[in-house]
């Protein structure tokens, strides 16, 4: 099990990596992306609807209290009530009661995570993989978003990429409530070519926080979208028509196949 304090270390923002830019596939959208141009919002993901099976769906091991030591550990932080005794009896005697209670604590966990709303971002505007993922086989969009100068994107932090699952019980989130973010921020190393780094939604009163939620959205602070990136299999003239008619003066680039690579360059689309 990973230490608190090494945990708090692994997710740097990407202001803190000097990252200029971050940048969000998608499939064009004409309302979505009005709204984005319009009404200056982001539009969130559930994390229920995530398409890595293990994405924001954490599971503690049911098998995990069969260790003593462990089992004791996570029985002693239980609010004392009077049957306390009782079910600690029964967590002791019978295998089943314990993988049924970890069972439930990982559904538990999980209703937790799925009432945040999480935004997916990247360093990087040329990948091949994530133009086919994520924005419809190179028929999509690319969003540029500033960090620097960006009160809402300096948050954004990163994807800790892992090839062992993280063997959690429940204490240790009640111990250190920050771990939510640890299970929201962890995928396996398959996918760490995507570089991920994310907005996460947080429970505020604040109305000046850009990571507080609008239903679905986020509000984007004003200057936050830098540009917007076509896809090389886009219809570049009727996106391009429908940005400059909303967002006249952000700028528009398009990718484009390099002709003696195998990669994407991205350059500006003319007016």
């Amino acid at each position: 099990m990973a230490e608190p304090r090494l945990i708090e270390q692994l997710h740097r923002t990407a202001f803190q990596n000097g990252i200029p830019a971050l940048h969000h596939y998608e499939k064009f959208n004409s309302e979505y992306l009005a709204t984005t141009l319009r009404d200056h919002t982001i539009h969130c993901s559930n994390p229920a609807n995530l398409n890595d099976p293990w994405d924001c769906k954490p599971a503690f091991d049911p098998h995990a209290l069969d260790d003593p030591e462990v089992l004791e550990r996570e029985m002693a932080w239980r609010t004392p009530h009077p049957a306390k005794h009782l079910w600690e009896e029964q967590m002791r005697a019978d295998p089943d009661a314990r993988v049924q209670f970890m069972l439930e604590a990982s559904k538990s966990i999980q209703a937790m995570v799925a009432e945040r709303r999480i935004y997916c971002l990247t360093p990087k505007a040329d990948n091949v993989l994530m133009w086919s993922h994520y924005a419809d086989n190179h028929r999509g969009i690319c969003l540029v978003f500033g960090v620097a100068d960006n009160p809402l994107f300096r948050t954004a932090s990163e994807v800790v990429y892992r090839k062992e699952y993280p063997h959690w019980v429940p204490c240790d989130i009640n111990d250190r409530p920050g771990l939510v973010m640890e299970l929201i921020l962890s995928k396996s190393c398959d996918w760490s070519y995507e570089e991920e780094y994310r907005l996460v939604s947080v429970r505020t009163s604040d109305l000046s926080n850009f990571q507080q939620l609008h239903g679905d959205f986020f509000r984007l602070p004003r200057g936050a979208l830098k540009a917007i990136i076509m896809g090389c299999e886009a219809d570049h003239k009727n996106i391009g028509a429908f940005i400059r008619e909303l967002a006249p003066d952000l700028p528009i680039k398009k990718a484009v196949r390099s002709p003696d690579l195998y990669t994407l360059d991205i350059v500006d689309f003319p007016s």
